[in-house]
């Protein structure tokens, strides 16, 4: 796969996840947040989806980058990002019973992972200084 087309993946995935997580902080929770909760639980989501509204546009942004040491930065701080991730949700899998997206969310965070590795070792700007 691209280097370019796992960007555009990583900006669709993180623009709109974060609008998502912005706009409906409640739905983005897959319910697990009520209204009798403290109001710094929905803040939080919405500090979360502006995360990923910043790494999304990160990505689009640099999605037609030459190869530079910049792009490759870029591209680490992504696989990086998506990988740990991806742990994070296979670990509330089997800590977080509350809810149950947790595998769907792990598969696509480490596919995202897979994508951005593999993509960015073909691509490495070896020789740019």
């Amino acid at each position: 796969m691209k280097l370019n087309v796992m960007f555009i993946i990583a900006a669709v995935y993180g623009i709109f996840l974060g609008l998502f997580e912005l706009i409906a902080p409640a739905a983005a929770s897959a319910g697990t947040l009520t209204d009798s909760m403290p109001g710094m639980l929905f803040m939080i989501v919405r500090f979360w989806g502006v995360a990923y509204i910043g790494l999304g546009l990160i990505a689009w942004f640099v999605r037609n980058a030459e190869a530079s040491k910049a792009r490759d930065g870029v591209t680490l701080g992504l696989t990086v990002f998506f990988t740990l991730h991806a742990l994070t949700s296979l670990y509330g899998q089997f800590t977080d019973a509350s809810m149950s997206t947790h595998w769907i969310m792990a598969t696509i965070q480490a596919l995202i992972a897979v994508g951005f590795f593999s993509a960015g070792k073909a691509s490495m700007s070896a020789n740019v200084k």
